[in-house]
């Protein structure tokens, strides 16, 4: 079934027709006019004739106007379409950086954890506090790369707490978070029971007064 013509639609189509008709009566009224056979029929024809031909002039101009009315009602919404297609792209590119972003910045903060290269690791001995870390950088590297590839189509990638991806990143393939966070606040290991204890120094001797 046909949908019902919009009303702009059915205003040009009526204005169409009637300028047609206007146009055909015109054409009558004239050629009947250049046949009269006395000059009162010929001037009752020729005024009948101006006024269909100026009641036509002026369905054409109203024609017109619905023409130039259409055209900017087009022009109007191929500006607004264009404009809400510009502001979502731009939505999109300002959530895609922000994706790739937080991405790189946690990928950048776990691979601190599994090549254990930063600078609170400075003089600082990770085996001294219990800490492990991957025994194969590189295999857990290529992990990482692909849990941040899975972690991104999540729904709260841009909203969770960076430090929680962080350390779920770090956990994910097998690095130690807590060589990022607090280390220096971790405690070492306390002795095993029954220990000897470290041996004080020796305390340099006094020099002997001379008599």
């Amino acid at each position: 079934m046909d949908a019902a013509p919009q009303p702009q639609d059915r205003h040009s189509a009526m204005l169409a027709e009637l300028a047609a008709m206007s146009l055909t009566l015109a054409r009558d009224l004239q050629n009947r006019a250049m046949e009269a056979e006395s000059s009162e029929e010929a001037a009752r024809l020729a005024a009948a004739f101006h006024q269909v031909s100026r009641g036509l002039r002026q369905t054409l101009a109203l024609e017109l106007k619905v023409i130039r009315y259409k055209d900017e009602q087009a022009r109007e919404a191929a500006a607004t379409a264009k404009d809400a297609a510009a502001a979502e792209q731009l939505v999109a590119e300002t959530h895609a950086r922000a994706v790739a972003d937080r991405r790189e910045a946690i990928g950048e903060r776990a691979r601190e954890a599994i090549w254990t290269e930063t600078e609170t690791l400075e003089d600082f001995e990770v085996e001294d506090h219990g800490f492990d870390y991957p025994d194969d950088p590189e295999r857990a590297d290529a992990e990482l790369e692909a849990w941040l590839d899975a972690a991104v189509r999540r729904a709260d990638f841009l909203r969770a707490d960076i430090d929680l991806l962080v350390i779920e990143a770090c956990e994910a393939v097998g690095a130690e978070p807590r060589i990022l966070y607090d280390i220096r606040d971790v405690p070492a290991p306390a002795e095993p029971a029954g220990a000897r204890p470290a041996a004080e120094p020796a305390q340099p001797l006094e020099p002997a007064n001379s008599s």
